[in-house]
């Protein structure tokens, strides 16, 4: 017995062993995988992005663009569909019926336009009815027209969409720069202060510097910390921004801007804003409505139609089935001419709301182009302002470039502390970060107008 329970025992061991064994390279494993997805998603995240690279990704991944190009397609359908209307129309028809009369009258009876079946007996009838439309005044052409001018529309729509993707893409990548930009000099100023820091704290414990003095110098570093602090978070913002547009994660620790570069063009050449694409969006509206309108006063002018009919049919008192050999035929054909005499004074009516809505387009179109020039404009004016503080902020770091230099030449001679260069060099990348953004924001303004002044009609 005690052979047989030490048995028991070791088999017991064995298999706790066993599945403790098991439960490690369990949780071994999950690790190992935990570690190469974290590697993975390192590996997705961005660490070096360009203006061109952005824009491209963003092109491809937008969700407006692509539904823009279901609009185009949707609105070439309707080219199908108005189409349709300068082909003759095939209708078939079958109708099987039983009629019983309850009384003995067996004449037929007509009270208005309605018909009174007075036989008892099964019917059935097959037939094929073939309509043409031959005239109606260019009614089935303006809708034609309409149907094109939808497919032209939607491409300039398309368009629109595209410039308006570009601007966004060009303001946020223009604040990833710049943000980007000031976490790099902050950092350098960060690190001279830091080293500034330590010097005060040796001149403070040799009793050469006073407490205020070096609290000056902790109190500016934290200043220079909480606006790293700030920098990182509106940097993180604008790339999650960014992140929906082209559908990649950044990198924000190890994040390389390259820098962006304007055109080469002469922003205050262009003035004819009738070539603009939003004077052609309201223009095709414009035309779409002039044919709704011709369109609407033609509806009550006569219709010629011709048409042909050709029917099987039989009928039987007793036998449903024998209705269905259906050898009696008829066929006939035929023009018809429709007009309507009158309709209550809607098609008037129809005729003035569609005058006043091309009224109010030409209002629309004329109120776009405003705001267009309008829009120019104050980019205009802002580049000017812009220009002129960046020839500012660079003879600014000009003289603070050569006070750094001579800083550093009169501390070879023991004119200056070391304290002093540090702060000459900090005096120089903080009017460095103001003419970062100032360059930046003067380059997307240039960009933003050469954006809205391009247009290709072809």
């Amino acid at each position: 017995m005690s052979l047989k329970k030490g048995f028991v025992s070791l088999l017991v061991l064995s298999i706790f062993f066993s599945c403790q064994s098991f439960a490690i390279n369990e949780v071994n494993l999950q690790e190992e995988t935990n570690s190469d997805i974290k590697k993975i998603e390192l590996n997705k995240l961005v660490s070096s992005i360009s203006y061109d690279d952005v824009l491209d990704k963003a092109i491809k991944h937008s969700y407006d663009l692509k539904m823009a190009d279901f609009d185009v397609f949707i609105a070439k359908t309707g080219i199908k569909s108005a189409r349709s209307e300068y082909f003759p129309k095939l209708y078939i028809g079958a109708n099987s019926e039983y009629n019983k009369n309850f009384s003995d009258i067996n004449t037929p009876t007509y009270i208005g336009d309605a018909y009174i079946n007075p036989y008892t007996r099964f019917q059935s009838m097959f037939g094929l009815t073939l309509s043409y439309n031959i005239f109606d005044f260019g009614v089935r052409r303006g809708y034609l027209n309409i149907a094109k001018e939808d497919v032209e529309l939607s491409k300039l729509l398309s368009e629109e969409q595209l410039q308006d993707l570009t601007l966004n893409i060009i303001d946020i990548f223009s604040r990833v720069y710049t943000l980007n930009k000031q976490i790099e000099l902050n950092n350098k100023i960060l690190s001279l202060g830091e080293k500034n820091l330590e010097m005060k704290q040796r001149l403070f414990n040799a009793k050469e510097l006073s407490k205020l003095e070096l609290n000056e110098q902790v109190v500016q570093n934290k200043k220079i910390s909480k606006r790293l602090f700030e920098l990182k978070s509106a940097l993180a913002e604008n790339l999650n921004i960014l992140s929906f547009y082209t559908g990649e994660n950044y990198d924000i620790e190890n994040l390389q801007v390259q820098e962006f570069l304007p055109p080469s063009i002469d922003i205050f050449a262009y003035d004819d804003y009738t070539q603009s694409l939003v004077w052609d969006i309201h223009n095709i509206a414009i035309s779409k409505k002039e044919q709704e309108l011709n369109i609407v006063k033609r509806t009550n002018f006569p219709k010629l139609n011709m048409y042909s009919k050709y029917y099987l049919y039989d009928s039987n008192t007793n036998n449903y089935l024998k209705t269905l050999g259906l050898e009696p035929s008829n066929y006939s054909v035929g023009v018809g001419l429709s007009m309507p005499v009158f309709d209550g004074l809607k098609n008037s009516a129809d005729i003035q709301k569609a005058k006043l809505e091309l009224g109010k387009l030409y209002v629309e179109r004329d109120k776009a182009a405003a705001e267009l020039k309008n829009r120019i404009a104050t980019l205009r004016t802002n580049y000017t302002y812009m220009d002129e503080q960046l020839k500012e902020s660079s003879s600014i770091l000009e003289k603070l470039n050569e006070t750094e230099k001579n800083t550093n030449r009169m501390l070879s001679k023991g004119i200056v502390s070391p304290i002093d260069l540090m702060q000459a060099k900090i005096d120089v990348l903080e009017e460095q970060i103001e003419y970062e953004k100032n360059k930046t924001t003067l380059n997307s303004i240039v960009k933003a107008i050469q954006i809205l002044t391009t247009y290709n009609k072809d």
